[in-house]
């Protein structure tokens, strides 16, 4: 079996404790209480291909193993539902299903037979779709000597150090982290204290006067396309400040940008940064706003941080920060057409293209995004 990697050359897991082993590389992080899907075909042919298939899509929803033992919740039949969406639009033939669970330490106990259950009934859900579920396995903890087994039958084995698998090397080596825990990716949007935040929402209608003003004046003397180009080339000075490791800003700094964002022009062109050279102090910058911003300006920073981590692949934490921006503007749409993308399974390819059309807003303005880096 075969994982891919940014690499040309693809990872090959030959035996089921590796492949466990490989989930928190695959996720970005270490499951728990968790049914993990991994949708498998067929491996291009080739020398050494025979009888191996190609992981593609690696889907997460909780476990939820209260409960009747003999049928699962209907929480667990609308995951279903989704996982079988995403595996008939990839064109999978067949998925693995893993289940991470603490309460899964005994084969042979009560919560294995509710394991069981919600085994039998995946794969009747995926049988709709003419989708074969090719194994299932259970464990209680991806961690190095934990004990998988197969649902319903007897066959088990050890599960080897995650820390050592060859995909989370291969992870490390591109530049991701791979955490101990979702509850990580959660901390990284944790807002700041909330005196400092009331202290950011005061400032808020001083900043959107001053900023009217400003951009009265500009368009006065340009157009709105000036106008707006000044808002840009404001928000470029401040990624260039998260890029040299700039300290907090000041609570009406903080305001003035939340205004800034809510000019949809400059929002949607600074959504090119994700796939750019400034993606890291962009991804800095828009984390500081959505820890500092009150509700529900927050949502347009939770947003692109969302953006930017579903470009480069990072599902779990893009689910994260949508979550985060939906919470605090439920209507906010860019966050909405990002989640429905996600929660389709949409692959990264399919929305680079909004980082293109804001390389395209950019130069509309008379802002040139190059590739060395450099904003002018």
């Amino acid at each position: 079996m075969t994982t891919p990697t940014s690499s040309s050359r693809p990872l090959r897991l030959t035996d089921i404790g590796e492949l466990i082993a490989a989930v928190p590389a695959l996720l970005g992080f270490r499951p728990t209480r968790s049914l993990v899907v991994l949708t498998l075909s067929p491996a291009t042919a080739g020398p050494g291909s025979g009888g191996s298939a190609t992981i593609g899509a690696v889907m997460r929803h909780d476990l939820l193993l209260d409960g009747p033992r003999h049928t699962a919740p209907d929480r667990m039949h609308d995951a279903f539902r989704r996982f079988r969406a995403v595996c008939a639009r990839e064109g999978a033939e067949s998925v693995i299903a893993i289940l991470v669970d603490d309460r899964l330490s005994d084969p042979h106990g009560p919560d294995a037979e509710r394991a069981h259950t919600i085994v039998e009934e995946f794969a009747a859900s995926l049988a709709g779709a003419d989708i074969t579920l090719g194994g299932a396995l259970a464990v209680p903890a991806i961690d190095a000597g934990a004990t998988w087994f197969v649902p319903g039958r007897g066959e088990c084995g050890t599960v080897p150090d995650p820390d050592a698998s060859v995909v989370a090397a291969a992870r490390v080596f591109d530049g991701n982290p791979i955490r101990r825990a979702r509850s990580e990716l959660t901390a990284l949007l944790e807002p700041y204290p909330t005196g400092f935040r009331e202290e950011v929402a005061d400032s808020l209608d001083e900043a959107a006067r001053t900023r009217d003003l400003t951009y009265e004046r500009a368009e006065r003397a340009g157009g709105a396309g000036y106008a707006d180009r000044a808002e840009l080339q404001t928000l470029l000075s401040h990624v260039a400040r998260a890029g040299d490791g700039a300290d907090r800003l000041l609570p009406g700094e903080y305001a003035e940008l939340a205004v800034i964002l809510a000019n949809r022009t400059v929002r949607d062109a600074v959504l090119a940064l994700a796939s750019g050279p400034w993606a890291d102090a962009a991804e800095r910058l828009w984390l500081d706003l959505a820890r500092a911003l009150p509700d529900p300006e927050r949502a347009d920073a939770a947003a692109l941080v969302a953006f930017g981590a579903y470009v480069r692949g990072d599902g779990p934490f893009a689910g994260v920060a949508l979550k985060a921006a939906l919470e605090s503007d439920p209507r906010h749409r860019l966050s909405d057409l990002l989640d429905q993308a996600l929660q389709a399974g949409l692959l990264p390819e399919a929305i680079r293209g909004l980082a293109a059309t804001g390389y395209e807003l950019a130069a509309r303005l008379g802002v040139e995004l190059p590739q060395d880096g450099t904003a002018r």
